[in-house]
């Protein structure tokens, strides 16, 4: 039997952010990610130009998208990670579900790219595949 290598200390910083994410942990996220950190989300404010994602700064603007999501996102479900590590890149494939704050369901393929920087997540920009609205 072979022995599995030591974790990286880009996948324990990813280990730190998905406890972080999950059990809304502060200092997890803390060990996780650089000072400027930067999440760009799958959404963006309908008269910004430029959309690139509504954008958090630092930990106390994540946390409270987290605590928002806590509180009104149920049967939320992540199915179908996959990660792919390079030096200075995980990219984050997976199928979130759920059902949002106004009861709609959601069921959307997802990526989520996390720039790496000294060995800490600099970023996480995320885009999510959704129904169009008012389409033809």
């Amino acid at each position: 039997m072979t022995e599995a290598a030591p974790a990286t200390r880009v996948e324990e910083a990813m280990r730190d952010l998905k406890r972080g994410f999950a059990r809304a942990d502060r200092e997890a996220l803390r060990r996780a990610v650089t000072d400027d950190f930067e999440w760009h989300l799958h959404w963006f404010d309908g008269g910004d130009d430029r959309p690139t994602g509504h954008v958090l700064r630092g930990i106390d603007e994540v946390m409270a998208e987290i605590e928002r999501r806590g509180r009104e996102w149920t049967e939320l479900r992540y199915d179908g990670v996959q990660e792919r590590y390079t030096d200075d890149l995980v990219v984050q494939t997976f199928v979130v579900s759920g059902v949002d704050g106004a009861g709609r369901r959601f069921h959307n393929a997802a990526v989520d790219l996390y720039p790496i920087r000294d060995g800490r997540i600099a970023g996480k920009r995320t885009y999510w595949k959704q129904p169009a609205v008012g389409t033809d």
